[in-house]
């Protein structure tokens, strides 16, 4: 299976965690009870639901059956785990097809307001921040597969996106509010905030450094579960 069919099934996936998890997740400070969906699950979390859904929806994807786990140690890192190992060739997961790691870049918070950490965690060059260039490095040295990637997912938004979560979240109109005031910031005259000219400028970056093939770029819609949540994209990168 090539990467880009892959992020196909985020793309599908996706949406239907988002509408079928019983998840709650709440602020590790404040212990603020955050609303459900994806928007609020954890990396880890939401890799483990859509894995479930993966089996169930396309379970002729794996070969061997069922080749496909998550959280499986690096070999020769202690406590570090890959998030994702999958075969579609005949590969066991011992010496598996591919393993990825999965990031999530949040542009707002729960309650709608801006997210300062968006840039850091796809560019951080810091290990405390636990950045996509962090991953990328990790499973170029230490991946364990015949093919690695990276994959991310992010939550876009625009004015018909705000106008569409204010019909489907009345009670959440602070919150939307919030994320209005946001896009107007980021862009007075459109009121776009998306991830894409942050993917596209890693991109360059990730490419001049030889790590990775061209940017794979999916978009997604019907995550509706959070009032920001909504639609988005997912990106992508195979590391060379």
């Amino acid at each position: 299976m090539e990467l880009e069919q892959i992020a196909s099934r985020f793309v599908e996936g996706l949406p239907a965690v988002d509408a079928s998890t019983q998840f709650v997740s709440a602020n590790r400070r404040n212990g603020e009870i955050y609303l459900p969906g994806v928007k609020t699950l954890s990396e880890r979390k939401f890799v483990e639901e859509f894995t479930e859904w993966w089996k169930l929806a396309y379970p002729a994807d794996f070969n061997p059956g069922g080749a496909l786990a998550t959280e499986v140690p690096y070999p020769d890192i202690s406590r570090a785990k890959c998030d994702l190992v999958l075969s579609t060739d005949g590969s066991a997961l011992s010496n598996p097809e591919w393993s990825i790691e999965v990031k999530h870049v949040a542009l707002v918070g729960n309650n709608g307001k801006n997210n300062d950490y968006g840039v850091a965690k796809i560019l951080s060059p810091y290990l405390k921040d636990r950045s996509l260039i962090h991953d990328i490095y990790r499973i170029k040295n230490h991946g364990f597969s015949k093919r690695k990637a990276v994959i991310g997912y992010c939550f876009n938004y625009t004015p018909s996106s705000c106008n569409e979560a204010e019909k489907r979240h009345p009670d959440s109109t602070e919150f939307i509010n919030n994320l209005k005031e946001v896009c107007r910031l980021n862009d007075p005259v459109n009121g776009l905030y998306t991830v894409k000219p942050l993917v596209e400028f890693a991109d360059e970056i990730f490419q001049s450094k030889g790590l990775v093939r061209p940017v794979q770029i999916l978009d997604f819609e019907g995550a509706w579960r959070h009032p920001c949540g909504g639609l988005g994209s997912i990106f992508a990168w195979e590391i060379i």
